[in-house]
């Protein structure tokens, strides 16, 4: 292969990869905040906003953020099995940056740690593990207890 060609497909390879990876992070920033309701140090998320039933399909959704006004940073809230829900401030403990969740794990953008869907950091920087918060359910709701 010549200099100009090895140059010219470099140069494409480097912006096909931009451009994916511009695509890939638009898709991850696509979370769903959950419709919620706060009364004192309770918020109260309807079970319901686990299940999308868009386009004819029921999906159930692995997680949901939750904005809370007195936090900088959303709570994400993962359901981890029947009944069972974990709530996570989701910022880093290394530097402070905002974790996005990623499947059933979160990671963060800035130095790359990551920590699982119950708030155990799994791979440096970060060597503490997440803010927690308490929840407990009835029939209907999920209380996370902030």
């Amino acid at each position: 292969m010549e200099r100009k060609e090895f140059i010219k497909t470099c140069g494409l390879a480097c912006l096909g990869t931009t451009a994916l990876m511009t695509m890939l992070q638009g898709c991850a920033s696509s979370n769903y905040f959950a419709k919620t309701s706060t009364s004192g140090k309770l918020i109260t998320i309807p079970k319901s906003e686990f299940t999308d039933t868009s386009k004819d399909k029921v999906i159930q959704r692995k997680f949901v953020l939750v904005r809370v006004e007195k936090f900088n940073y959303p709570i994400g809230v993962y359901h981890l099995g029947e009944g069972e829900y974990s709530a996570l401030m989701l910022q880093c403990t290394h530097k402070g940056c905002e974790l996005q969740p990623n499947g059933d794990f979160l990671v963060c953008p800035c130095h790359g740690s990551e920590f699982t869907n119950t708030g155990v950091v799994q791979n440096p920087p970060a060597e503490e593990n997440l803010q927690t918060f308490k929840t407990s359910t009835d029939n209907e709701n999920i209380y996370i207890h902030i």
